[in-house]
């Protein structure tokens, strides 16, 4: 029987504001942030209580994942792996060999798959390789879109920030998926990012039947390129206009509670769509739902086999 590590991987977060110029610092390869940004940031970060709850969901995640992946008796161990922040993915890389790995598979917590973000991960793998002696098999999944369990998982908690609306007397909402945005490249709309939301998108939309919905991008980054649009800033303002008064945000592009969700979607989007004269919902984080701990499980053991 093969001694199997899974490497789930993140983007990472800082745990204390105290960290947030070297977390900017290493997101940048090294460059300074400027007081301003760092300024920005921490504040963020205080509001959602000083520290980012990343590290810890992704640890549950792992856990619930080595359960199920061993409940016929196989043997895996899974690990955390973060790009920009501890425990980052060379050391994790290094643990797992010293633990008795014989085979490494690496997936990226995002379902869908850039160019710009994914790749990232996929380098930082392989340079952790380098130090690794000999030659050990590895495998790296870059896409899971439309996993069946996915969607699972996603309609789970649509249908159930329903219930909630409903308890709280909204029975008609907009519904806006989202994802993370990124600079829009060479392709633009054709990068292969793009696809695979609407892939998520799509098959979602076919086990919920929302209307009207929408689609957009959501935590542009500082750096003054272009992203993605339309931003969901853009979108909130087309709702109104169309007078809308009930939202619900469908974040597809994320897997657990961070920055992005706690900030950005419960703090400044909900506050921006208040002064539109409307109401902000958002589905719960999948964090550790069964549908996710399966959709990571199945996506393994398919690029296994």
């Amino acid at each position: 029987m093969t001694n199997t590590a899974v490497i789930l991987l993140g983007h990472g977060a800082p745990e204390d504001v105290k960290d947030i110029p070297e977390y900017l610092r290493n997101i940048r390869g090294g460059k300074e942030s400027s007081p301003e940004v760092i300024k920005e940031v921490t504040e963020r970060y205080e509001i959602i209580g000083g520290a980012s709850p990343f590290r810890k969901l992704t640890e549950e995640q792992a856990a619930a994942l080595e359960q199920f992946l061993n409940q016929e008796g196989d043997e895996f161990k899974v690990y955390c792996g973060m790009r920009v922040w501890p425990p980052f993915i060379k050391d994790v890389v290094q643990q797992a060999m010293e633990d008795g790995a014989e085979r490494l598979v690496a997936i990226c917590l995002a379902p869908q798959y850039s160019e710009w973000s994914t790749e990232r991960y996929w380098r930082a793998f392989l340079e952790a390789l380098k130090d690794v002696p000999g030659h050990i098999p590895f495998y790296f999944i870059t896409s899971w879109a439309d996993h069946p369990s996915l969607i699972d998982a996603f309609e789970d908690r649509y249908r159930a920030a329903v219930e909630t609306m409903k308890e709280e007397g909204v029975e008609e909402f907009h519904t806006v998926f989202t994802v993370h945005s990124i600079p829009e490249g060479p392709r633009g709309k054709d990068d292969p990012y793009v696809h695979d939301y609407n892939r998520t998108m799509d098959a979602l939309i076919e086990r919920v039947q929302p209307s009207p919905w929408y689609q957009a991008y959501q935590s542009q980054g500082m750096i003054p390129v272009p992203w993605l649009e339309p931003s969901v800033e853009q979108t909130l303002d087309e709702i109104a206009e169309a007078g809308g008064k009930n939202v619900l945000v469908v974040p597809v592009g994320f897997v657990c509670d961070h920055v992005e969700i706690l900030y950005d979607i419960d703090v400044a989007f909900k506050e921006y769509a208040e002064q539109k004269g409307m109401r902000l919902f958002r589905t719960e984080s999948l964090n550790s739902a069964p549908g996710l701990i399966e959709a990571l499980a199945a996506t393994i053991w398919e690029r296994l086999a």
